[in-house]
């Protein structure tokens, strides 16, 4: 049942108290308890997510625009039984994805049954890290509870909010959902939601605006009304500040880290998206072809996050609580890509970039790392030469890093002629296979240990490829200290 106040207050929205109803919405009121049951004099409006006529959470809105959830409850989307219409599967109609259940109502409301609305709303403005690690980790878990419904959806309209939450909703959306299956919605002047559209303009604009609703570009050649505008690029920190103006990361980018053998690469490619996991709550899938994840990189990892090392002296060095506290951050903030041992299958850059794209869906990651290069199945056309091949898949890794929005680094090793130089003569042309790693790189790092390499523990970061200059760097030369016990570099 719905109360007075809220009759009148859909009414007011341009929704028709009976679709309302019959989508299960309802007044309530809150116990002593904490508890939310069904009362037509309560203040509470009760939205019910509901699968198979089954309610398994509901979203409270109460006065004061307050609004919360039933705890405990399974993420999914409001209206989410439509996502079973064959329509959806056959592609006759687009599914259309809102920021709000009241927006996914107006569209419904207009004539347009096929919406939905994601649980939570628009992340807010500012770094990931100002998000709490529990909203972090469940934020997306929507997509992935029903991706065996999503997958084989046709045309999806993403129809967020007008304003800077909205944006990076809609970015998350299609970088998780696959833009090539996406479009975008254009709103009338002063309406930045599709219940402002319904309020000033009436349904049939609602529909107009879905059928006018525009692809994101993906290749090709568009006129400049076609192209949504991309957010501004944000450079983030290594966590190394010296290095920051040399080097910021970004996404979607290429990056390649080399070095010789020994060096460092790995251990600082590892600190690096460690810095970033613990900076701004990035999700890294690591694809570690030569160091075995348990113990070596989850312990490196943990260590960065502790800024403290497991073992000293052979002896472990983390209390019971601080190893607990290392795996459950390891754990929320990276995934590990590698063959399975059962399995006949080559891990070439195919299979590799299809474990990407899970990792992306599944746990929203925002880097891949792949160390080192050599490791991977190389698998050549009969009629292609080593150059051409590494050509081929590393376009392959741009547009994956390009669609998903995503900062792809790979660790490389350079040549064995290249041993005969210094490091201070050592470029990104130096790199076995291929000079398009140099090329086409975004972002080219070098990893340099100076001196004895025994003795001296001074590591020269010499940022030799920078695109979008200034604004995401200069080339530049960074000296860094490696701590033998912490096994970390500092400054």
């Amino acid at each position: 049942m719905l109360g007075t106040t809220h009759l009148a207050w859909l009414d007011k929205r341009g929704i028709d108290p009976e679709l309302a109803t019959r989508l299960g919405i309802y007044t309530a009121r809150r116990g002593e308890s904490g508890s939310v049951t069904p009362d037509d004099a309560g203040d509470i409006l009760v939205f019910p997510f509901i699968e198979g006529e089954k309610e398994i959470g509901a979203k409270y809105r109460g006065p004061q625009k307050r609004f919360w959830q039933k705890p405990n409850a399974r993420k999914t989307f409001w209206n989410a039984d439509v996502l079973d219409d064959p329509a959806l599967k056959a592609g006759t109609h687009a599914l259309v994805i809102t920021e709000g259940e009241m927006d996914a109502l107006a569209v419904i409301q207009a004539g347009y049954p096929f919406a939905v609305s994601v649980p939570d709303g628009a992340p807010p403005e500012g770094p990931v890290s100002e998000v709490t690690d529990l909203d972090h980790d469940t934020k997306y878990s929507f997509i992935h509870n029903n991706w065996d419904r999503l997958k084989g959806i046709k045309r999806i309209i993403i129809a967020t909010d007008n304003d800077g939450p909205g944006k990076r909703l809609a970015e998350e959306l299609v970088r998780r959902l696959d833009r090539l299956r996406c479009s975008w919605v254009a709103y009338p002047e002063g309406c930045k939601d599709f219940n402002d559209v319904l309020v000033s303009h009436g349904g049939p604009e609602v529909i107009r605006i879905i059928n006018q609703a525009k692809e994101y570009p993906v290749s090709g050649l568009y006129r400049l009304a076609d192209i949504p505008i991309p957010p501004p690029l944000q450079g983030l920190s290594s966590g190394w500040k010296s290095l920051d103006k040399h080097v910021k990361l970004y996404s979607p980018a290429l990056m390649v880290v080399t070095g010789f053998a020994g060096q460092g690469k790995s251990t600082w490619t590892q600190q690096l998206v460690a810095n970033l996991a613990r900076q701004y709550g990035w999700v890294t899938a690591i694809a570690s072809f030569e160091m075995m994840i348990r113990p070596y990189v989850v312990d490196a990892l943990g260590a960065a996050f502790l800024d403290k090392p497991k073992w000293v002296d052979r002896k472990i060095n983390w209390t019971k609580a601080e190893e607990d506290r290392a795996e459950r951050w390891v754990a929320d903030h990276f995934v590990f890509i590698g063959p399975d041992a059962e399995c006949d299958d080559d891990a070439d850059i195919s299979w590799l970039i299809e474990r990407a794209e899970a990792a992306v869906i599944r746990h929203g990651a925002k880097c891949i790392v792949i160390d080192p290069w050599n490791e991977v199945d190389h698998l050549r056309r009969r009629d292609e030469s080593q150059t051409e091949y590494v050509g081929r898949a590393i376009r392959q890794l741009k547009r994956f890093a390009s669609s998903y929005n995503v900062l792809v680094v790979i660790v490389a090793h350079p040549t064995k002629s290249a041993k005969e130089k210094g490091p201070d003569q050592l470029s990104l042309y130096d790199i076995s296979d291929s000079a398009h790693f140099a090329n086409k790189a975004d972002i080219g790092v070098i990893i340099a240990r100076k001196g004895n390499l025994e003795m001296d523990t001074l590591t020269a970061v010499l940022v030799k490829k920078i695109r979008h200059q200034p604004d995401m760097g200069l080339p530049g030369e960074v000296d860094l200290d490696f701590d033998p016990v912490k096994r970390l570099f500092i400054e």
